[in-house]
């Protein structure tokens, strides 16, 4: 009779200290360690010193002339700057000053209901270093600690809207020459994979035909997906307008490249603004005679929601002033729906049919996480490059994966309700888009071996034919 084999319990071998390594025999290496980066920092110290200009703070002695003491940044403390220059620092030279406000802010006017005072004061600070990916209020939300009915009452209104309100979705994978061209220069291919099947997208809802007009890249961040429409347009004079929309500053951005290299240029505008404040009609680059396309790979859980606010907004604008609607296209990848907030989800009216209250809309939010958190997958270090879906594991999710979870659930079941949960939250959006005129479809765009996050939002103008 063959022995009966017997699951092997992994055992957790003791971390060894961590001991920082002696410092380098450089020329002016600089003494501070990095611990992060488990590495010593690559800037070169003064002649004299010890430590490099940023962090000549670190000197355990402090013995600096006062001219070459620095001192933290009072904008953002994750930089330091010589304290005699202060002034000029905070005035014009610190990327965390407060800015001052383009022609197209308008406070919260994306949102749909008015916003808690604690937002409103966590939203002063957005643009200085990380602050905008601490969001207290969602800490708050343990789904742990919840009574067992209160789970299931969830559970169970999320399967009924998704048999209620959920078409069958199609996974549609294409690709699009102007992406594939770079496929053999490339070691990581899933972002190719994902823009080359966008642009497919573009090109099959015919988002590509308009050569002169506006796309619109919704956190844009350097801008790649408008660079390859860009390359998919072929438009060698010029013709097209690009608005790129974030609202954190970013290096190596794609921005000269759009322009192009031709005589005629491209009009290219970056603005740095928070979506929920955006007022697409007085963006400066924007012209109401113009369609528009707008685009975005994964746009984090309410970003999607007030993008869509905002454009709508601008169909009502376009409306009022006797335009005919000019928004021809919209193509949104999704995501981290856990991100999602009530007063700034578009759709109310569907919440309130499907008897879902802003407690559970939030806890509903938080749950749709289960859908992207692996069995395996283990949370980042502090400081490591996010994760390229932006999908990251919520704290109480870091324990047992496969047992003795507190919904009672195994993994399985815990993944198909986190997709239930994301896509009810989608079918609001489908028919917000709807009431404003426009056919909307989602699809999976990609493989879910290529991203956990994979599905995306495509609209386009009813024809009136």
């Amino acid at each position: 009779m063959p022995k009966e084999l017997t699951p092997k319990k992994n055992k957790k071998v003791p971390a060894e200290p961590f001991v920082i390594p002696p410092v380098p025999t450089k020329p002016q290496q600089c003494h501070f360690y990095v611990l992060r980066k488990r590495r010593y920092c690559g800037l070169p110290a003064g002649k004299t010193q010890k430590y490099c200009g940023e962090h000549l703070t670190a000197h355990p002695d402090n013995e600096v002339a006062d001219t070459r003491k620095r001192i933290p940044c009072p904008y953002d403390n994750s930089h330091t700057i010589f304290e005699k220059d202060l002034e000029i620092h905070l005035k014009s030279r610190c990327n965390a000053r407060p800015r001052e406000l383009p022609a197209c802010h308008s406070l919260n006017v994306n949102c749909t209901l008015p916003l808690s005072l604690e937002e409103l004061e966590f939203q002063k600070n957005i643009y200085s270093h990380q602050a905008m990916f601490v969001q207290p209020w969602l800490a708050r939300v343990q789904l742990s600690e919840l009574a067992q009915q209160d789970l299931d009452s969830i559970i169970q209104k999320v399967s009924a809207a998704y048999d209620a309100h959920l078409k069958p979705i199609e996974t549609h994978v294409l690709t699009h020459p102007s992406a594939e061209k770079k496929r053999p220069s490339i070691k990581n291919v899933k972002h190719l994979d994902q823009l080359s099947s966008l642009i497919g997208h573009l090109e099959l809802n015919n988002m590509l035909k308009d050569k002169s007009a506006c796309f619109v890249e919704f956190g844009a961040g350097k801008g790649d997906f408008s660079a390859y429409v860009k390359k998919a347009l072929a438009e060698e004079n010029g013709e097209a307008t690009y608005l790129l929309l974030d609202r954190k500053t970013v290096r190596n951005k794609a921005d000269m490249a759009l322009q192009g290299q031709t005589e005629h240029k491209s009009t290219v505008q970056r603005v740095q603004i928070d979506i929920k404040d955006l007022d697409l009609s007085k963006v400066e680059c924007v012209d109401d005679g113009k369609k528009m396309v707008a685009i975005s790979k994964h746009l984090c859980g309410c970003a999607t929601d007030i993008s869509l606010v905002s454009l709508m907004h601008y169909v009502q604008h376009l409306k009022a002033i006797g335009h005919m609607n000019q928004v021809s296209g919209i193509v949104i990848a999704l995501c981290c729906h856990q991100l999602c907030r009530y007063e700034m989800y578009p759709n109310i009216e569907y919440l309130d049919s499907i008897q879902m209250s802003k407690v559970e809309f939030e806890r509903m939010s938080k749950m749709s996480s289960w859908a992207t958190c692996s069995e395996t997958k283990e949370v980042p270090e502090e400081g490591a490059e996010e994760d390229e879906d932006h999908a990251t594991e919520l704290d109480e999710e870091n324990a047992d994966k496969t047992s003795n979870h507190f919904s009672g659930l195994d993994y399985k079941e815990r993944e198909a309700i986190g997709y239930k949960c994301k896509r009810v939250i989608d079918a609001g959006r489908v028919q917000y888009l709807e009431k404003f005129g426009f056919d909307v479809k989602m699809v999976y765009y990609v493989d879910s071996a290529t991203s956990l996050e994979n599905c995306a939002l495509i609209a386009t103008p009813k024809s009136t034919a």
